[in-house]
């Protein structure tokens, strides 16, 4: 933690994240490609928000999601995964995906859990897909 004095006089506080925060923890894995124009996260947050269908099926609330049925849905134009237990329709999200669709079509129609922990262990996932929850894994 540092202070500094403002031209008031009044003393700033400023907390630097410390070397076990989730912050500093995470280690950048991957790289980073250039997202096509319209595809920032902040046009995700608004795609999020616009009241499409982004999970991708007609049916009311969560689906049970075997591991035959997620491996169904493998291709760019139809991708789901699983990330701890649940199951999400990624195809709207691929080309906003920093580290390129290629990467994360790893982990299309099967758990990506594993490769996500390693990627992202500080990604929130839950609020980042929320909109895409499909359903339930049941392996």
């Amino acid at each position: 933690m540092n202070t500094q004095a403002n031209e008031t006089g009044t003393f700033l506080w400023f907390f630097r994240p410390t070397a076990v925060s989730a912050q500093r923890a995470g280690v950048a894995r991957g790289k980073k490609v250039a997202l096509e124009p319209g595809y920032s996260a902040l046009d995700w947050a608004r795609l999020k928000t616009s009241g499409q269908n982004l999970r991708g099926v007609d049916a009311p609330g969560p689906l049970r999601v075997s591991h035959e049925e997620l491996s169904r849905h493998n291709t760019r134009e139809d991708a789901w995964t699983a990330l701890q237990g649940r199951v999400y329709n990624i195809t709207p999200y691929l080309k906003f995906h920093p580290g390129g669709v290629d990467e994360i079509m790893k982990c299309a129609g099967k758990d990506g859990t594993k490769l996500f922990r390693y990627y992202h262990p500080w990604v929130n996932f839950e609020n980042m897909l929320d909109t895409c929850l499909v359903g339930f894994y049941t392996p």
